[in-house]
């Protein structure tokens, strides 16, 4: 007789296996699912606490440089005051603080002028200036920083400049392009920089000079120019606040990196509008051309 009760135990182990695998793998499942909800609720809990703690953090910074702003700026414009150290002293805490959201120019020029009537003033003068320049070069690598460009010009000698009454021309006269990536500069073409100099102030420590930029893309001598203007620029001017306005959201500036009785070297700076001081607003059109861009 055969045997038919041998795999009788196998059967239903089979059956116990098929009857448990469907609660087992719900229960993994859920399981599984758990553990996700509680991380992303923890992930989301810690991004919060984070979020809210550097707005804390950003808040406490602005009310500091509220106080210090006023406590600064009532000091520096508070009428007699002739300590000149001292004011020089504020005028560094408004230059390295707020220099992208305040035109210094007229204040560093005030404290110039007083400067050069004072005894002490040629040490006055170099601690002033090198202020200056210290703000210059933190706005210049912040503005060509990834996609702006600073181009250098060679050194003006005022002694050949007082040679030539017509002033030095092609200190600059060659396309520039910013850099952007492949896709992006297709929209952002090279233009036709040119940059002269007419004269220059001693007193003021200004020179005058002359800027000529093409439209983007049309690099030809004989092309109608967007921009032509004459202008002076010293050590007080500041690019981030004192820039030339170009089209295609763009914006360009010189800037004086030093100056002294023999000759000076100056810059020519090339960045996106949207890296300019918080003064210097960009128009309607410009954000809706850069809205149109990222869509």
């Amino acid at each position: 007789m055969a045997d038919t009760g041998a795999p009788a135990p196998r059967s239903r182990l089979g059956g116990l296996l098929r009857d448990l695998a469907t609660p087992l793998t719900v229960a993994i499942v859920g399981l599984l699912a758990s553990i996700y909800v509680n991380n992303k609720q923890s992930l989301e809990a810690n991004q919060r606490a984070f979020a809210e703690l550097i707005s804390q953090r950003e808040g406490a910074d602005t009310n500091l440089r509220i106080e210090m702003f006023k406590t600064v700026l009532e000091g520096f414009l508070r009428q007699g005051t002739d300590n000149i150290p001292d004011q020089i002293l504020k005028l560094e805490i408004l230059a390295y603080n707020f220099n992208e959201s305040l035109d210094l120019g007229p204040l560093f020029q005030d404290v110039f002028r007083k400067v050069s009537a004072s005894p002490a003033g040629d040490v006055n003068r170099d601690r002033l200036t090198r202020v200056a320049s210290n703000v210059v070069f933190k706005q210049v690598e912040a503005l060509t920083f990834e996609l702006g460009v600073s181009e250098p010009a060679p050194v003006i000698d005022f002694e050949e400049l007082a040679k030539n009454p017509a002033g030095i021309s092609d200190l600059l006269n060659a396309p520039i392009q910013l850099k952007y990536s492949a896709e992006d500069a297709l929209r952002h073409p090279p233009r036709r920089f040119k940059l002269d100099v007419f004269g220059r102030d001693e007193a003021k420590k200004e020179l005058t000079l002359h800027l000529v930029v093409s439209p983007p893309g049309q690099l030809g001598m004989e092309v109608k120019p967007e921009i032509d203007v004459k202008f002076s620029v010293g050590y007080f001017d500041f690019p981030a606040i004192n820039n030339t306005r170009l089209s295609n959201g763009e914006r360009c500036a010189v800037v004086v990196r030093n100056m002294d009785d023999a000759s000076a070297k100056i810059s020519l700076v090339y960045f996106p509008a949207n890296r300019a001081g918080l003064k210097d607003r960009m128009y309607v059109e410009e954000i809706l051309n850069q809205m149109s861009q990222i869509k």
